[in-house]
């Protein structure tokens, strides 16, 4: 069974047996449990979060940007550094006012009305999310938007924050919040392909957007639909079931293609994907390869 000694999750590789080589596949709530362990923490009685960097980016029309360290997903072409998979060696704790004067500094040096908090999985320590979407809202004068970025698994697993979400990013409008939901599989065998998790965990993402869509918060479905990663059968098994949550959720999925980043190259080509990664290692990736942990 996997995790049952709380080995450590990095990224996927395959044996010469093509099989994923243990601690793969995962269970993403257990992985949640052991990876919050290492990314929150409270200090008198203020819930605390690791970030990597905060930074300006083009993407949004320009958006000030909070990187969050540790996911509950291992997706085989993501773009995320090693802080990933070795949360524990990167990044440092910064409290909600900090993350939110970081933010706003950018914005004021840019000129730019929106931020929002990625990297990882950014709903991971919930208070302290809500702590800085509280302080966003209370200045929602100086936003347009303000983006939280997930792959659903906490909104899944955590009842009653999908509501809490609303309260920020309501669809009435009278919020500045939004959440980009991403859901990267239909099918339980290529959802395991993808993402590293067990394939029963295929229904958590389609639950966080059914639960988005109860409570009244504002969101939208950013769907992985490069077809060197979803075939058209498993796309339309996505877009059926956002469908039948309500028309309007399908109506406003993002077609998501994907980039071969230096981290994301190591990545696919560790489960043999050398169709994306190309046959030879390339310079970014040897780059990327070099400063990977030891253990």
């Amino acid at each position: 069974m996997p995790n049952t000694n709380d080995r450590p999750v990095r990224y996927a590789e395959r044996g010469p047996d093509g099989q994923f080589l243990p601690p793969f596949p995962f269970d993403p709530v257990w992985l949640t449990e052991a990876t919050r362990r290492t990314v929150c923490k409270v200090v008198d009685g203020v819930p605390h979060r690791k970030y990597t960097e905060f930074y300006a980016v083009g993407v949004y029309g320009g958006i000030a940007t909070a990187c969050s360290v540790g996911c509950n997903f291992r997706c085989i072409f993501c773009w995320v550094d090693w802080s990933r998979d070795w949360p524990e060696r990167y990044g440092q704790f910064y409290s909600p006012a900090e993350v939110y004067s970081k933010l706003r500094n950018i914005m004021t040096e840019t000129g730019f009305r929106r931020a929002r908090v990625s990297g990882a999985e950014s709903t991971l320590c919930p208070d302290h999310l809500c702590e800085i979407l509280e302080l966003v809202h209370r200045d929602a004068d100086a936003f347009d938007l303000f983006v939280i970025e997930t792959n659903g698994v906490v909104l899944a697993i955590e009842d009653g924050l999908a509501t809490r979400f609303a309260g920020y990013a309501s669809r009435n409008g009278d919020t500045v919040g939004h959440v980009r939901l991403s859901i990267r599989g239909g099918l339980p065998e290529t959802f395991t392909e993808k993402t590293g998790a067990l394939s029963e965990s295929l229904e958590l993402p389609f639950k966080a957007a059914e639960r988005l869509w109860n409570a009244g918060t504002s969101f939208h479905v950013a769907v992985v639909v490069d077809p060197r990663f979803t075939s058209d059968e498993e796309k339309r098994t996505i877009f059926d079931r956002l469908k039948d949550i309500d028309p309007s959720v399908r109506r406003g999925v993002e077609e998501e293609y994907l980039d071969p980043y230096p981290h994301a190259l190591v990545r696919l080509r560790a489960v043999g994907r050398e169709d994306v990664s190309g046959p030879e290692v390339s310079e970014k990736e040897h780059r990327a390869l070099g400063r990977k942990p030891c253990s």
